[in-house]
């Protein structure tokens, strides 16, 4: 019995560990602006991919990923969602966006920066619509009936909510990106704005889920 309670309290803690890589990556990158890159903040997370921050950003993003990939959850269909949300990551650390300013082959590949900018993009909407599925619609699954208000009632509140903003930040970065000027873009850091509301609503679901906020008085995996 101890040792299946301590599994469980180890299991909770790697959600609350996803949960925290996730909200550290957007604050990490703005600390990096106004300690090292003389208060210049970049218009998206993934542009630090060009600057001498970037293998904390890759370790952090891989490490958050193969976490993702490790993690187990409910039944067949979430342990593929988690891992394509991993795989997805991964992808966006090793194939980084076009830098027009950088000429030559930077990709895991060496693939041209037309290339490898196309699946970086292709995996960053993977990663944020699984996201977003992940909280609407895997969080909120639970093995025995929510009867009243508990206290797995008020987490699948936070979880949907979480999964609502994740999708429309997710809506809003795409409009942003086929609507506005580059000039635009840079000027108002609206991408960075918007993945830091993203990766902040995803990191506070998995803080639920860890059991960091809103648990039951039993420990249980049942209705987490």
């Amino acid at each position: 019995m101890r040792r299946n309670k301590s599994i469980v309290i180890s299991y909770m803690n790697l959600r609350t560990l996803i949960g925290i890589l996730g909200m550290l990556l957007p604050v990490m990158c703005f600390a990096w602006s106004l300690i090292v890159n003389n208060k210049k903040v970049l218009e998206s997370i993934s542009m630090y991919y060009y600057t001498n921050f970037r293998d904390i950003f890759l370790g952090v993003l891989i490490t958050f990923s193969a976490f993702l990939i490790t993690y187990k959850g409910y039944d067949l269909l979430d342990n593929i969602i988690t891992i394509l949300i991993g795989v997805s990551g991964i992808c966006i650390a090793l194939f980084p966006c076009e830098n027009i300013e950088v000429t030559e082959k930077v990709s895991f590949l060496l693939l041209n920066n037309s290339q490898t900018s196309i699946i970086h993009y292709s995996s960053a909407g993977l990663f944020f619509t699984l996201l977003a599925y992940n909280s609407l619609f895997l969080f909120t699954k639970s093995k025995e009936q929510i009867i009243g208000k508990s206290q797995k009632y008020y987490r699948n509140i936070i979880y949907r909510i979480s999964g609502a903003v994740i999708l429309t930040g997710l809506i809003g970065i795409l409009i942003v990106l086929l609507f506005t000027s580059k000039r635009f873009i840079n000027k108002s850091h609206i991408i960075l704005i918007l993945e830091t509301i993203i990766l902040t609503a995803f990191g506070i679901s998995w803080f639920v889920k860890g059991g960091l906020i809103i648990r039951d008085k039993k420990l249980t995996t049942a209705s987490t």
